[in-house]
């Protein structure tokens, strides 16, 4: 049969012509967006599971960026806070032996240090959190897409005051808190705990009731007792209070000549504190935080004020060393989180991006299918429909 457009074998090549201008019309749509418009069901499904895990752990990388960029702001601020605290400790250690008059500038200098710290406490704030303030005692970072792939960013909170405390207060508060009992306002360890993490004194809470307990309120037996147990557990807490509290010393050596707190009997500590109701400036500012004046008008008040800025310089010298520690764990986590999603984003590219090679060699090849096949009606024959289909698909 001659090859007119009459014959059979042109329907059959003008729907081979067809077929293969819409699979070039895919090709090229894959070679310029660079998405295999042929991707099998299995493939997209596996492809687009990856890119969704891709996406997951990408946001959780920018948190983890977020987090970073808030210690690095909490460090900063250590690192100036660190600065007018030594010069806290060296006007306490240079203030003996001085008139009054110039004992009275060395306090007001030493006031306006103190005041400075406050206000860089304050301020130290990060997306409005206070960081030193205990904003960030205690936040919670995806790392992972279980709910169990988290780590704590743990910054102290020295804000309220809680920054300047003589050691003994840090003493008392080690041992309350290995010794859940020790104090009945603490009745369950959760409760001990919390107070413990947000950087309270646990006396000052019990004797307020301001804390996370909710047992009875501090008695004067009950602080008595706690007193001679922590020493006992560590008898150098009992040298501090001898140097911390010489009034205290006194009246109880005059009832009992040759004590001391070191050997302080519960008869005797009971001499030496009186009640809860009337506790002295003194006592008040050995086991309290302090929030009023730390005076060096005195030796007494000297060695506490000494002792007070030493533990202070010595809890912004450890929180350093801590927020250092968790800026490279959180460092080293953002590392391995981006190296996952470069894997899982080739792994996902491997199923769903266009292989620029082969899908070029199919689409010349889908080509010269297209030209041979219309080459082979040409034979005096016009076929104008066929090769403007040609031309449509060579056009895309």
């Amino acid at each position: 049969m001659p090859l007119t457009l009459g014959n059979d074998l042109t329907g059959l090549v003008s729907r081979e012509v067809d077929v293969a201008g819409s699979k070039a019309t895919g090709l090229g749509e894959s070679l310029t967006t660079g998405n295999d418009v042929f991707v099998e069901v299995v493939d997209a499904f596996l492809g687009n599971s990856l890119r969704d895990k891709e996406i997951m752990l990408g946001a959780l990388a920018k948190t983890t960026t977020y987090s970073i960029n808030m210690i690095n702001v909490a460090d900063e601020y250590l690192k100036i806070i660190a600065e007018p605290l030594q010069d806290c400790l060296k006007i306490a250690s240079s203030s003996g032996a001085l008139s009054q008059d110039k004992l009275a500038v060395l306090q007001k200098n030493l006031n306006d240090k103190i005041e400075q710290i406050a206000m860089l406490i304050r301020t130290a704030k990060f997306d409005s959190k206070a960081l030193l303030g205990g904003n960030a005692s205690a936040i919670e970072i995806g790392v992972g897409i279980s709910s169990t792939d988290k780590i704590t960013l743990k910054i102290k909170d020295i804000g309220s005051s809680k920054l300047f405390r003589s050691t003994i207060v840090k003493e008392m508060n080690d041992y309350f808190a290995n010794n859940l009992g020790s104090l009945a306002y603490y009745q369950t360890q959760q409760q001990l705990d919390k107070d413990i993490d947000n950087n309270v004194n646990l006396l000052n809470a019990a004797s307020l009731r301001n804390g996370s307990g909710t047992g009875a309120m501090l008695t004067t037996v009950e602080f008595h007792t706690a007193i001679r147990n922590a020493v006992l557990a560590k008898p150098s807490r009992g040298a501090m209070l001898n140097d911390f509290l010489p009034e205290a010393l006194g009246r109880m050596q005059a009832a009992y000549p040759g004590a001391n707190f070191i050997t302080a009997t519960l008869p005797q500590l009971a001499v030496a504190l009186p009640a809860m109701v009337v506790f002295t400036p003194e006592i008040s500012n050995t086991f309290y935080d302090n929030q009023g004046l730390i005076s060096i008008g005195d030796e007494p008040s000297r060695l506490r004020a000494q002792d007070i800025f030493t533990h202070a310089l010595n809890t912004i010298r450890a929180e350093q060393a801590n927020v250092d520690n968790q800026k490279t764990n959180i460092t080293e986590v953002t590392d391995a989180l981006r190296a996952s999603i470069n894997a899982i984003q080739k792994s996902a590219d491997s199923y769903l991006k266009t292989d620029y090679v082969l899908t070029a060699q199919q689409y010349s090849e889908t080509i010269r299918t297209m030209v041979a096949s219309i080459t082979s009606l040409q034979a005096a024959n016009k076929i104008p429909e066929a090769a403007q289909r040609l031309i449509d698909a060579l056009a895309r």
